[in-house]
């Protein structure tokens, strides 16, 4: 509902004498000595080019004092002028309402009693403003208020609002008008589908962005005005500290939204334009894919299925940040035997909760890491282990322990390609003769986005012009044998463990893409994106 004016002579009467209150400002500034007549002269000419108040034109060109200004008005049009630079503004009232709709009125409110609001404003004759004003008021007190103009200067008006939005602390409970943001915000993202989102304050706008089939888009750019009770909005949502600006803070929250169940992760991040935020959507209703699915070919997952049976040693998948690799991970082990076989996770974080699983979760400042995870999952009797990211040298010997002594382990790493994966392990400290033996697979995999099936590249609707739409899974799977197990005990080199692969007709990530091209899957210029210099047949 919006506040609608009633019928008010006065107002009336103040529209038709506009203009004639305009010439008594000139005339006023004029018979006071304020200004001369060839300085009205050079005023209006300015006017006439850059339309704006005649009185905002003469401070400009530093012909009227400020005050001097705002006094004269005030004689003119019988608002009273207040200088702000003299008061303590009150924020309960000021933060009524967002920096930007103060910034469109050109008007802050600086104090606030029962009945009574008092706003500073750069031109309170204009009536449409005004209305607009009350209107913005009575959405969030909920009843007609009452208000006492004032007349303002432009600068200190300004400066108020700046000084007032630019400090967190300062900040109450963000209102309506910003929770709406928010939740369109994220309504929007997940109607996308995106899987993370971005928040990134620069020197006069906030970008928000949202990370599509691995693309980042700008959903929205707004003016850096609208940051400050943004950015308390989520942190409130998630949590965390809204005092704590300079330094990172991590957070979580749960919501329905337009039907969907999320998890929200959200991190935040100093930088020198203000905090900047990151959230991961995790859709919990999403149904998980199958090995198919994913785009795995047949004899992978036919390899992959096997592999899972074994009783003992590692499996290692390996990729970048946002491959797929945690969504392999859990088709894999939706296909296993979890009633006789125990089954425990260490993720960072759970990302999807499966039924039968033992699933723990490793957070930032926790209790335990993961090598702690490990030393106390073995005390559990599991069957299957998996650390969801083996980073350092106690990890990984935490997990080459764990698979020498009857346990299937599986765990990710970050490494370029399938073969580099035992030159990885081996420079986080592991024994090259320990490793030889007890390490099953290594896959590598990445995510390049599919042709649009609807315009097959060319760009539409339903792809929003771009030609792709979905992604789709290029992997290599290196099992392990005999022969590389020899090279593995002699440290051998990637090149080594490559050269190899090759005399077996391994498939590479480069076959896998080729494979993907050729079925009209994909195209050149995505694989070419998405493994850079990594292979030359693109």
């Amino acid at each position: 509902m919006k506040y609608m004016s009633t019928a008010d002579p006065e107002k009336q009467r103040t529209r038709n004498l506009k203009h004639e209150g305009y010439k008594r400002l000139k005339d006023i500034l004029i018979e006071q000595g304020l200004i001369t007549f060839d300085q009205l002269q050079a005023a209006e000419e300015e006017k006439r080019r850059r339309p704006r108040l005649l009185g905002e034109i003469l401070v400009d060109l530093k012909l009227v004092a400020p005050q001097a200004l705002q006094e004269t008005l005030s004689l003119v049009t019988g608002f009273p002028a207040i200088n702000l630079k003299t008061l303590s503004i009150d924020k309960e009232p000021a933060f009524l309402l967002t920096a930007q709709i103060w910034r469109d009125h050109r008007a802050i409110a600086f104090s606030k009693t029962d009945s009574l609001i008092s706003i500073s404003m750069a031109d309170p004759e204009n009536i449409l403003l005004v209305d607009s004003l009350k209107s913005h008021l009575f959405e969030v007190v909920g009843t007609p208020p009452n208000i006492q103009l004032y007349h303002g200067d432009p600068a200190q008006i300004e400066n108020a609002i700046d000084a007032l939005y630019h400090g967190h602390h300062s900040l109450a409970e963000p209102q309506d008008a910003i929770v709406e943001m928010v939740e369109s915000i994220l309504a929007h993202a997940i109607r996308k589908g995106a899987s993370d989102l971005h928040f990134q304050p620069e020197n006069q706008t906030v970008t928000i962005r949202y990370r599509l089939d691995g693309i980042l888009r700008t959903l929205q750019v707004l003016h850096k005005s609208y940051w400050p009770q943004l950015c308390v909005r989520l942190k409130i949502m998630a949590n965390l500290d809204i005092a704590e600006s300079r330094r990172p803070q991590s957070g979580r929250f749960h919501r329905q939204i337009i039907g969907y169940e999320i998890d929200f992760r959200l991190s935040t991040h100093p930088t020198i334009f203000g905090e900047n935020i990151v959230i991961r959507l995790l859709n919990t209703d999403k149904t998980l894919l199958t090995l198919d699915e994913l785009g795995f070919t047949k004899e992978h997952i036919d390899y992959l299925k096997h592999a899972s049976t074994s009783p003992q040693g590692l499996i290692i998948l390996s990729g970048p940040t946002g491959s797929g690799k945690t969504t392999t991970l859990y088709a894999l082990f939706s296909q296993m035997d979890y009633e006789s076989r125990n089954i425990m996770t260490l993720e960072e974080p759970v990302e999807y909760q499966l039924p039968g699983i033992r699933q723990t979760e490793i957070r930032e400042g926790a209790m335990i890491d993961f090598a702690d995870g490990v030393r106390s999952i073995l005390r559990q009797d599991p069957d299957v282990i998996f650390i969801g990211e083996i980073r350092d040298e106690e990890t990984a010997k935490m997990a080459l322990r764990s698979a020498m002594t009857g346990h299937l382990v599986i765990a990710t790493l970050h490494a370029n390609d399938s073969f580099g994966v035992t030159s990885r392990l081996i420079d986080l400290g592991l024994d090259p003769s320990l490793l030889a033996g007890n390490i099953i697979c290594a896959v590598a995999q990445r995510l390049v986005r599919k042709c649009c099936t609807d315009c097959k590249a060319n760009g539409c609707e339903i792809c929003d012009q771009l030609g792709y739409k979905g992604r789709t899974l290029i992997a290599e799977i290196l099992p392990f044998d005999d022969d590389l197990d020899a090279l593995v005990s002699k440290n051998a080199s990637r090149l080594d463990i490559l050269k190899m692969a090759h005399t077996k007709n391994y498939q590479t990530l480069n076959d896998s893409a080729l494979k993907k091209v050729a079925d009209g899957i994909t195209t050149k210029s995505e694989v070419k994106r998405i493994l850079g210099s990594l292979h030359s047949s693109f």
